[in-house]
């Protein structure tokens, strides 16, 4: 037992001998700490307790965070001090009798939203008075930097020694120091702390260019160095793409995350082959197999070698159905984007799998269901096989039960429109099985009531209730109206051109007004056909409080002004050369100024006109006319000059009344010795004086290409008798064209036109002034359509006119703003009566562009009646939109 303690002994005293700190080490290093209360001075009653606990524990917390620093115990302070006033003195006392290094002694000041700290630090070993410390904020939510700021101040008095003098980097050759360094926080003047060492180290891996980093800390005179040692990731040179045929390299990089001059990162690499995986799959390319090597380039640096073997292009074989009971599998394929292979899918993507579209398609079957009453339908994550042959898609549906519409009721809030007239706007209401589309079409069809009469912030909230037993679903529509809102700012941003009041006049809305929805879309439909903007934008937001909001509307112009010369070819006037120069919004006052020149192998025009669509600042829409027209016609030639001037007001929403007048001078004049005695007996100088009358209804949301709505109008003309002039007759006339939006930005249209006329006081109808169809207006590919002199063939024009037109449009480039179309035309002009049994056919297709001068036509109709004397076809080309 003696001879084990013996050991015990020895073993203890040689530890204390090897492990006890030397002179210079550690141990000698660490700096005791005595804080003394702080004085407080502040403003604010009753503060000065809390703050001199909140600033004595922000500096014991920082001054701890240094590894060198030990605080002598607070409560030996507080028994030290007890009753005695603190003066330096009772500091150099206590600071001795405690083994202290230095002393902290101060004063706090806090007035107003300013906080201050002056610090007095005392030397105890060599009883001196150090350089004190200032900090000073703002508020006391910056406490923390003050205190942080005062650590600092404080340790670079007290342990100069672990100051950092300065930071430096072995092993990096192609990352930069100023790259290592934005990292740390260990910086030179900084003072050294252990763990900021540690989180430097950890900073610098995260970088991810090194494989390991170490770090050595040394004492130089001048304080602490640091010194990471780091070992680079080996470098990318270069990445090298093999085997790859139906894909680019180009194409198969843009994919990828990794490039040269980076370091290895094997997870980037992992993730960037998944991703050519995908990109060969959207292709077909089912079976390719993608792999990476890295290949030594000298010391550090390496290749990257992708390696492609693609093997055959497969395509979609078979696309089945699992639990569909009520629609067949050809329904159902229908619904689907995704197809199945054909003999096409050379020049198009038939047969492709491409994930995205059928994960589209499957939503699209699944809303199928739900909107035709399977309530609990659920269709199922796509299964996918494929092997050298192709690809098999096997899609699984659960219908379960269909159920019916039920009850359908409104509750909640009441609103002006009686909830009788609310329910027949309802389109589940119509329904026979429930269904899910029309149930959110209602919802918006019930908000857009709310917000027209002024419940800006309504809710609507569908419950539906399914009945097991009669398998129906009741559906109850709740409406919460909220407040009253009202319209407070309409704001316009954007105009640099376009006047403010040109914009405002327009606008349904009007500040202070109830709030509406279909208001701010009328107002949008209103600034949209002014074709004065390339961009508009309506933003509704929340006003000064919740009973109103302001609207922002945002324009982006785009250029009014057209100068243009071109050429162009028409049945009527053959080949025609025109200059044009036209101001749409003359001077952002939105006034049209236009002059046009015409000079055709056949014809000769020189037009000036002038629109003012708000006469003396009331909406009293104006144009006025004036022309010279030369035309050549088969058997004569026609001279006219004249005036026009219309006026136009609106009478009701989309309704607009026109009131105008002409006066017009025509020559009819070198007549052929061959023609018609009805042109013979109209020759020489005429003057006819004229109003006409006219009702339009236009509620289509573009003058250029509509794309829904409709134009009707109906006209009557009167010239003659008190209107004076030698030429009395009257013209009567209807006209209806419709749009009808459809998918993939196609519109399909449809315009009939429908006339009849005769003259008065015995007078005939002149000879230019009766109906002739053909050309790009009407009958596209013929020419002069009308009855002819039995004598002569001579086309002499009828008194009354049938025409229908009827187009698809759709989308050629859509940045350009350029169409195609197909179309159908039928119509005839008679002398009496109409006769659908005598109308002529035409078909054709065309390309109209609204270009930079203006909107074009180019279109080519071919006769589907064609007569002996008749072309097969003819172009048409002019400037100006149809219907």
């Amino acid at each position: 037992m003696n001879r084990k303690l013996f050991f015990a002994g020895i073993a203890t005293f040689l530890a204390m001998i090897l492990f006890w700190p030397a002179p210079g080490t550690a141990a000698e290093n660490i700096k005791k700490v005595a804080i003394f209360p702080f004085e407080v001075y502040s403003n604010i009653p009753g503060s000065a307790a809390d703050l001199r606990e909140t600033v004595y524990r922000g500096i014991a917390t920082e001054l701890l965070k240094s590894k060198n620093v030990r605080l002598v115990e607070r409560e030996t302070i507080t028994a030290a001090t007890e009753g005695k006033r603190l003066d330096d003195a009772v500091v150099l006392e206590v600071g001795r009798k405690t083994d202290a290094f230095y002393t902290i002694t101060g004063s706090i000041s806090e007035f107003g939203d300013r906080i201050s700290v002056d610090v007095r630090l005392i030397d105890i070993r060599d009883v001196k008075l150090m350089p004190g410390v200032f900090v000073q904020g703002r508020g006391r939510e910056n406490l923390d930097a003050i205190l942080a700021q005062l650590r600092m101040d404080i340790m670079n008095r007290i342990a100069a020694e672990q100051r950092i003098a300065r930071v430096e980097f072995k092993g990096n050759r192609k990352i930069e120091n100023s790259a290592i360094s934005h990292v740390l926080k260990s910086a030179p003047g900084n003072i050294f702390t252990d763990a900021d060492l540690s989180d430097d180290i950890k900073g610098i891996f995260r970088m991810g260019y090194f494989d390991d980093v170490t770090a050595e800390l040394t004492d130089a005179p001048e304080g602490k160095v640091i010194t990471f040692t780091v070992v680079e990731k080996p470098m990318i040179t270069e990445i090298r793409i093999k085997g790859n045929k139906a894909l680019k390299k180009d194409d198969i990089e843009s994919v990828m995350t990794v490039r040269s001059r980076q370091t290895v990162n094997p997870e980037k690499l992992k993730s960037d082959m998944e991703k050519i995986k995908d990109l060969f799959d959207s292709k077909g390319f089912y079976n390719a197999e993608i792999r990476y090597d890295i290949a030594k380039e000298g010391e550090r640096d390496v290749s990257i070698i992708v390696s492609i073997d693609e093997h055959e292009k497969l395509y979609i074989r078979n696309i089945t159905f699992e639990g569909n009971r009520t629609f067949t599998t050809k329904e159902l394929k229908n619904m689907m984007t995704t197809n199945e292979w054909g003999i096409f899918h050379f020049f198009s993507d038939s047969g492709l799998l491409k994930k995205d579209q059928l994960k589209q398609d499957v939503g699209k079957i699944n809303a199928f269901y739900l909107n035709n009453g399977f309530i609990n339908a659920q269709v199922g994550e796509p299964e996918i096989t494929h092997d050298l042959d192709g690809i098999t898609v096997k899609i699984p549906v659960s219908e379960g039960k269909q159920f019916r519409v039920g009850k359908v009721t409104i509750a909640g809030d009441e609103l002006k429109t009686s909830r009788t007239d609310l329910l027949a706007k309802l389109q589940i209401a119509k329904k026979d099985f429930y269904d899910r589309e029309a149930v959110m079409k209602d919802m918006d069809v019930l908000t857009q009531a709310c917000n027209d009469e002024g419940y800006a912030n309504a809710d609507v909230v569908p419950r539906t209730e399914p009945q097991e037993k009669t398998q129906t679903v009741d559906v109850t529509y709740e409406i919460s109206k909220a407040k009253l809102v009202y319209f407070n700012r309409i704001n316009v941003t954007g105009n640099t051109k376009t006047r403010d009041k040109v914009i405002r006049r327009e606008l349904s809305v009007v500040e202070g007004d109830l709030y509406s929805r279909t208001k701010l879309k009328k107002s949008y439909m209103a600034l949209n056909r002014l074709r004065y903007f390339e961009e508009i934008d309506f933003q509704a937001e929340k006003g000064p409080d919740e009973t109103l909001t302001d609207v922002n509307i945002r324009v982006k112009e785009k250029p009014t002004g057209i100068f243009s010369i071109g050429a162009g070819y028409s049945a009527l006037d053959h080949a025609i050369v025109s200059a044009q120069v036209s101001e749409q919004n003359l001077f952002g006052r939105g006034q049209t100024l236009s002059f046009k020149a015409s000079l055709g192998s056949r014809s000769t025009l020189y037009d000036v006109s002038f629109t003012e669509p708000w006469l003396f600042g009331m909406p009293l829409w104006s144009k006025f006319d004036l022309w010279n027209l030369y035309r050549e016609y088969d058997s004569y030639n026609l001279d006219s000059k004249g005036f026009g001037a219309t006026f136009g007001y609106p009478l009701w929403p989309y309704v607009t009344a026109y009131v105008g007048y002409r006066l017009a001078i025509d020559n009819v004049k070198d007549i052929q010795d061959t023609a018609s005695f009805y042109i013979k007996k109209q020759a020489g100088e005429t003057t006819s004086s004229g109003v006409t009358v006219n009702l339009t209804r236009d509620s289509t949301d573009d003058a250029i290409f509509p794309s829904t709505g409709s134009k009707n109008s109906a006209s009557v003309e009167y010239t003659g008798g008190p209107f004076l002039g030698n030429v009395s007759y009257t013209r009567y006339g209807v006209s209806s064209a419709w749009f009808f939006p459809l998918p993939l930005d196609t519109v399909f249209g449809i315009r009939g036109r429908m006339g009849a006329m005769k003259g008065n006081e015995g007078k005939e109808v002149p000879i230019f002034e009766r109906y002739y169809l053909g050309g790009i207006n009407s009958l596209r590919g013929l020419r002069q359509v009308g009855p002819k002199d039995p004598v002569t063939g001579d086309v002499i024009g009828g008194l009354t006119m049938l025409n229908f037109n009827a187009e698809y449009i759709f989308p050629l480039i859509k940045n350009a703003g350029m169409k195609a179309l197909v179309f159908f035309d039928t119509g005839n002009a008679w002398e009496s009566g109409y006769h659908l049994g005598d109308m002529r056919r035409t078909a054709g297709v065309g390309i109209r562009w609204y270009s930079p001068i203006g909107p074009l036509r180019l279109e080519w109709g071919y006769v589907l009646d064609r007569k002996e004397d008749e072309s097969p076809s003819r172009w048409e080309f002019t400037i100006g939109m149809f219907m």
